[in-house]
C-alpha cells in the first residue's frame, strides 16, 4: 500500500469533529475561518446534519447489541449504556459518558441469554437479526435527529420534504454498513478469532476502553456467547470482532481522544483491534462526490497521529478505511508513517497556535483566497474534471452574502440615522458595530477592598472595592474573575490602573445609584503616576448603543435568547436573558428570522471573556422591528 505523505501547503483538509476544524476553513478559505471564529457567524443546520448522526447512532447501536442476549424485535432501549457525569477536566466541564460505577446496572448482567436454538449460526440468518434491529435503532435515531433539528433555533430547510425523499436511502446506508461490519466478523472467523481469542473465551483481553457491549468496563467473567472448546461461532465473531466506537448514549465529545498537550483531539468512528493490530475506519452517510473527499485522507492521516502520539509514539495504526455507505463502497486510504507524522504534527501545532492562541486577529491576515473545488466520482474517486477555481468556492459558502471578497455580498447596514418602520415617525442614531468600543482604563486609589457574595444566587464571591479618583469621585468595582492576577502591594490606599473595563449603572441600598466598573477580562496594575489613557472621571459614562444590523444567526441556550449581528463594519452578539419570557416580552411579539435587518434600541456592552456582547433591557426605550426603513 502507497504511504500517505501529505505535502507541506495541500490547501485543503475537513478534519470532521476535530477540535481543529478552525485549520479546515482555514485552508478552504482564511476568510471562512475569519468570519466563524473571529465574527462569530454561524451558518444554517439543514435536516442533511440529522440524517448523518442518525445512519451513524443506528449503526452503532446496532453493533453494540449481542445476538445471544437481544432479540430481533426487542426494544432500542432494552442495550441502552447506563451513564454518569464526569468533570474530565476539573474545571467543571462536565460530559456524560458510560457508568464506571460498580453497581451501574448495565445490559449485559441483566439480561438472560437466548436460546441457543435462536442464535444466528449464518451470515444470512445474523443479517436477519442484524436489519431488525437496525429498523427500530433507526427508527428511534431519526427521530431523535428531527427532534434536535426542530430545536436548533437556526434549522433551515423543509424536513418534511426531505424525509420523503431521503428517509428510505438514510436507511439502506445503515445496512451497508452493517454489511461492511459482517465483512469483518467472516474475516475475524477465518482467522479463528485472532492472537487473542482463547483468551477472551476465559474473560480476558478486556482493554481500557474496551468497545461498548452493555457490560462493564471492567468485567473478567467469559462472555454468555463463548463456547468452553472448538472453532469459533459466528456469534463469538460478533462479540470479538466489535470495533471501537462512541457509545451511542454518551453525550457530545465525551469520548475523545486528546492530544497529551491538549492542543489536538479527535473522535474516532471505528477502531478495529481483533487482528491484533489497529485499524481505524471512518463512517460517511454519503456517496463521497462532494469536494470534502479531497480532505479525508488528510482526516485519516490525523487518527493515526493521534492514535501513535495518544499511545506514547510507539503504536502506529496499520489501516486507515473509508466508508461511504452511499455507494456502498469501502476505500483504502494510504498510510503516513512516522515521518509523515512528525510533519503533519509540524504543520499542525503552528497553525493551531496561530488560530487559537493569537491575541489580535486582524482580517487582513485572512484574505478571501478560497482552494479550488475538487470534482469526486461516488466511492472518493478523484474526476477527470477540473478543479473549479477562482472564487467557485464563494457559490456554497455561507459566508457569501456578508463576506467582503465574496461576489454575491450584499449591501449591509452601516449604522445612520434610522426609522423603526415606515408607519412610524420614531427615529434613532444608530452605532456601526465596528464603533462600539467600551472600555476605559481608570486610574483611583483602592478603598475597602473585599469578597462580596454576588446576586442573584450569592454564591460566587468576587473582589469589590472603591475606587477614589477625586477628592468626592469614586467608582465602585467589581472584579468578576475568580481568581484575579494582583499586584504585589495591592490592598486598601494603594494607587492602581485598571485597564479595560466597563462603565455601568450600579445600585445598592446603602449608596444608591452610582457609577460602577466592571473588571471581567481586563487587569489591574500599580500606578503611582498618571497616564494620557487614564479616563477622567466625568468622562467615565455608562453607555448604550442603537444598533441596525442584520440576523446571521441564533445562539439560544435555556436562560437567554441571543442573536449574532453583523453590518457592513463586523458583528456582535446580541442576548437577553431571563428566559422565555422575558425575551418575549423584550420582543414585543416580533419574531426573529435567520437574515431579518433590525434595530435595537438601548442596548449595554458587556465584556464576555474579552469580547464585547450587547444585552437588552425591558425599558420603554427597547423595542425591534422587522426591516428598518433608512430615512430619506
Amino acid at each position: 500500500m502507497p504511504v500517505f505523505d501529505p505535502p507541506i501547503d495541500d490547501p485543503v483538509g475537513p478534519y470532521r469533529r476535530l477540535s481543529h476544524t478552525q485549520a479546515d476553513l482555514h485552508r478552504r478559505c482564511p476568510k471562512m475561518w475569519y468570519q466563524r471564529y473571529v465574527q462569530g457567524l454561524q451558518g444554517g443546520s439543514p435536516p442533511i446534519f440529522a440524517m448523518g448522526h442518525a445512519v451513524e447512532g443506528a449503526l452503532n447501536r446496532v453493533m453494540r447489541d449481542s445476538p445471544v442476549l437481544v432479540e430481533k424485535d426487542a426494544l432500542s432501549e432494552i442495550f441502552d449504556s447506563p451513564l454518569e457525569e464526569v468533570d474530565v477536566s476539573g474545571t467543571g466541564n462536565v460530559v456524560i459518558r458510560p457508568s464506571s460505577a460498580k453497581d451501574a446496572p448495565w445490559p449485559g448482567l441483566q439480561l438472560s441469554p437466548l436460546a441457543v436454538a435462536d442464535w444466528p449460526q449464518t451470515r444470512k440468518k445474523m443479517t436477519e437479526w442484524a436489519r431488525g434491529r437496525a429498523n427500530i435503532h433507526f427508527e428511534r435515531e431519526w427521530k431523535q435527529g428531527h427532534e434536535e433539528w426542530l430545536e436548533n433555533p437556526n434549522r433551515i430547510g423543509d424536513w418534511d420534504a426531505f424525509e420523503a425523499a431521503r428517509k428510505d436511502e438514510a436507511l439502506e446506508m445503515v445496512y451497508a454498513g452493517i454489511g461492511f461490519h459482517l465483512d469483518e466478523v467472516e474475516d475475524c472467523m477465518a482467522a479463528n478469532g485472532g492472537p487473542t481469542f482463547s483468551n477472551w473465551r476465559k474473560g480476558g483481553n478486556r482493554t481500557k476502553w474496551p468497545a461498548p457491549d452493555g457490560f462493564p468496563y471492567e468485567h473478567s467473567s467469559p462472555h454468555p456467547a463463548a463456547q468452553s472448546a472448538g472453532e469459533i461461532t459466528l456469534c463469538e465473531a460478533w462479540e470479538v470482532a466489535r470495533p471501537w466506537f462512541c457509545d451511542p448514549d454518551s453525550g457530545l465529545f465525551s469520548l475523545v481522544a486528546i492530544h497529551p498537550d491538549g492542543w489536538l483531539q479527535g473522535e474516532y468512528d471505528l477502531v478495529y483491534r481483533w487482528a491484533g493490530e489497529v485499524r481505524i475506519h471512518d463512517v460517511k452517510a454519503s456517496a463521497g462526490i462532494s469536494d470534502f473527499s479531497s480532505g479525508y485522507p488528510e482526516q485519516l492521516a490525523i487518527y493515526a497521529y493521534l492514535w501513535w502520539v495518544t499511545h506514547e509514539r510507539q503504536e502506529m495504526v496499520s489501516e486507515l478505511e473509508i466508508w461511504y455507505l452511499g455507494v456502498p463502497v469501502r476505500k483504502q486510504i494510504p498510510l503516513p508513517n512516522e515521518k509523515a507524522l512528525i510533519r503533519l504534527e509540524n504543520r499542525l501545532k503552528p497553525l493551531f497556535e496561530k488560530l487559537k492562541q493569537s491575541e489580535k486577529y486582524l482580517e487582513s491576515d485572512y484574505p478571501g483566497t478560497p482552494s479550488p473545488v475538487r470534482m469526486f466520482s461516488p466511492g472518493g474517486v478523484p474526476s477527470d474534471k477540473e478543479p473549479l477555481l477562482g472564487m467557485a468556492r464563494c457559490n456554497g459558502c455561507e459566508y457569501q452574502l456578508v463576506c467582503d471578497a465574496s461576489p454575491q455580498k450584499e449591501t449591509l447596514p452601516t449604522g445612520g440615522m434610522m426609522r423603526f418602520s415606515s408607519s412610524s415617525d420614531a427615529q434613532v442614531k444608530c452605532t456601526p458595530i465596528g464603533d462600539i468600543q467600551p472600555f476605559v482604563t481608570v486610574r483611583g486609589m483602592v478603598r475597602e477592598p473585599n469578597l462580596v457574595k454576588q446576586w442573584p444566587t450569592f454564591e460566587k464571591e468576587f473582589l469589590e472595592f472603591y475606587l477614589d479618583i477625586g477628592q468626592r469621585e469614586w467608582l465602585a468595582v467589581v472584579i468578576r474573575q475568580e481568581n484575579p492576577t494582583l499586584p504585589f502591594g495591592f490592598e486598601h490606599g494603594a494607587m492602581i490602573r485598571i485597564r479595560n473595563g466597563i462603565v455601568a449603572a450600579g445600585w445598592k441600598q446603602n449608596l444608591g445609584n452610582h457609577k460602577r466598573l466592571d473588571v471581567t477580562s481586563g487587569t489591574i496594575e500599580l500606578a503611582p503616576n498618571p497616564s494620557d489613557d487614564d479616563v477622567p472621571f466625568d468622562k467615565l459614562i455608562p453607555e448604550s448603543y442603537n444598533i441596525n444590523a442584520d440576523i446571521f444567526n441564533f445562539e439560544h441556550n435555556d436562560a437567554k435568547w441571543a442573536v449574532r449581528l453583523v453590518d457592513a463594519t463586523g458583528s456582535a452578539a446580541f442576548q437577553v436573558w431571563g428566559g422565555l419570557a422575558k425575551h418575549r416580552s423584550v420582543l414585543e411579539g416580533y419574531q426573529p428570522e435567520r437574515g431579518d435587518e433590525v434595530v435595537i434600541v438601548g442596548a449595554k456592552a458587556k465584556d464576555q471573556y474579552g469580547k464585547i456582547v450587547l444585552e437588552g433591557r425591558v425599558t420603554k426605550t427597547f423595542t425591534t422591528r422587522l426591516h428598518p426603513k433608512p430615512l430619506s
